[in-house]
């Protein structure tokens, strides 16, 4: 055989070698819907809900229950904090109100009503006396009206 017909020969099984190397092989599987579905197994006899309720009785002594944040506060910083309340509150209002008079498109609606739900659980923590919950939903409310963009 002659150097060029060795050549082939020998190109062509390296090409034939190297092209059965990236067929992809993929194997055949079962759909989910005929798959037997595995038993469970049995609930630990040490759950919840195998655990005996305790009566009053036989339940420990428990400790006092932690004192309000607000009862803590100093005078001084539940004024700061009535003050940062009513600042938040009040931008956040300034904006909703400014964009009530607008045509808004629908993520801006559901900003506004997102802000407006923040303001009336604001005002509700400040009636039941939680200044920390109606200082962190008037800072929420006052974020998110920020992102408001109505002239």
């Amino acid at each position: 055989m002659s150097l060029q017909v060795r050549l082939v020969v020998v190109l062509a099984l390296a090409i034939g070698a190297v092209s059965c190397a990236h067929a992809p092989r993929r194997p055949q599987g079962v759909p989910i819907e005929s798959r037997p579905t595995p038993t469970q197994p049995p609930p630990e006899p040490d759950t919840v809900a195998a655990r005996p309720k305790r009566t009053p009785a036989t339940t420990p002594s428990s400790p006092r229950p932690a004192a309000a944040v607000e009862t803590i506060m100093t005078p001084a910083a539940r004024k700061r904090s009535l003050t940062r309340i009513v600042a938040d509150t009040t931008s956040a209002s300034r904006a909703v109100k400014r964009c009530l008079a607008r045509t808004l498109l629908p993520d801006q609606e559901s900003v506004v009503e997102s802000t407006r739900s923040l303001l009336v659980q604001a005002r509700a923590a400040l009636k039941r006396d939680e200044l920390w919950r109606a200082e962190s939903m008037a800072r929420k409310a006052r974020q998110l009206a920020s992102s408001l963009e109505c002239p």
